[in-house]
């Protein structure tokens, strides 16, 4: 009997665990990473004119794009982020009324591609190095309409 009541509890447990994802609260927040976001913090080492390519590629990792041109070589790392904010206003009313409840959505979001580039000159030396990042893209916005 105890072993009987203890399995049912085991399979209720694990039942409502996997309703976790169906049901969600009024209020929701998602958020997406590709590839490793580089920070100021990671691209400190680099001085112009002293570090070389090999070393951005053993702290940073391969380019995602190398281009060349007369006198010089880019690369570009991409990352991008991704951000998107949800809230329904008519979560609550499936406690009043159970067999209707409304979904007000009010959400938003975007996603925003950021690189970081840096430019080498023919013996393979950082000449610059920037970020061009996209943040008005990727932000969350509680209140849908734009200044």
């Amino acid at each position: 009997m105890m072993l009987r009541n203890l399995c049912m509890c085991l399979i209720l447990a694990f039942a409502v665990a996997s309703l976790n994802g169906c049901s969600q609260g009024p209020v929701t927040w998602r958020r997406v990473t590709l590839n490793q976001t580089i920070s100021t913090e990671d691209v400190i080492f680099i001085v112009p004119g002293k570090t070389d390519i090999s070393a951005v590629v053993e702290r940073l990792g391969a380019p995602n794009e190398i281009l060349s041109s007369h006198d010089e070589i880019v690369t570009r790392y991409y990352f991008t982020d991704g951000k998107y904010f949800k809230a329904n206003y008519g979560w609550g009313f499936r406690f009043v009324i159970p067999f209707f409840a409304p979904d007000l959505d009010l959400g938003g979001g975007g996603i925003g591609r950021d690189v970081f580039q840096v430019t080498y000159d023919n013996h393979w030396l950082v000449r610059d190095h920037a970020f061009a990042f996209h943040s008005r893209s990727s932000e969350f916005l509680a209140w849908p309409f734009r200044d």
